[in-house]
């Protein structure tokens, strides 16, 4: 009696390291299915997996809220149609519409989950490296260079640019 009913009752509410083990399962095996020239079974047990873990990692409750609300219908429509036609041997139309209704269902997440990985401590780096160059913008370009390299080479005033584009070697 007891273990049933702690089954029924991860089921009910969800268990989210089991939904996240899923979900990364889910996510190899469709990865290696579309590496592998889009092989179906790879991609149909990709789906399935993910179709598993969704609700399991935040609970079906909530996962019905957010799959079935009427601004998103579009893109859990064609999430949806993805998941039909892989499992129904179209994959390559399938994974297609799948990374469509994916983008259009998650895509605001991909700034918070940036953030996030940032704080983790071995990815942190690898996102934090490319933030390191700042953008050079226009008046920071070669026309200013000899005003700061001069400046950093030590001598007191800055230089100040008063030709006005004339060419004037000092020979007159």
């Amino acid at each position: 009696g007891g273990t049933f009913s702690n089954m029924s009752n991860i089921v009910r509410k969800g268990d989210r390291r089991i939904g996240l083990s899923l979900l990364g399962a889910g996510g190899v095996f469709t990865l290696l299915g579309v590496t592998l020239f889009f092989n179906k079974s790879l991609l149909r047990l990709g789906n399935l997996l993910f179709i598993a873990g969704v609700p399991m990692t935040i609970g079906p409750g909530r996962t019905a809220g957010y799959f079935f609300q009427p601004k998103k219908s579009r893109a859990t429509g064609c999430l949806m149609l993805g998941i039909l036609l892989v499992l129904a041997g179209h994959p390559l139309f399938g994974i297609c519409l799948e990374i469509f209704g994916f983008l259009n269902l998650f895509g605001n997440m991909f700034p918070v989950a940036i953030a996030l990985m940032k704080q983790v401590p071995v990815v942190g780096s690898i996102f934090k490296a490319g933030q390191n160059q700042k953008r050079r913008s226009k008046a920071d370009s070669y026309e200013n260079t000899r005003d700061r390299d001069s400046y950093a080479r030590g001598n007191d005033e800055p230089y100040y640019d008063d030709s006005y584009g004339r060419q004037d070697d000092g020979y007159y």
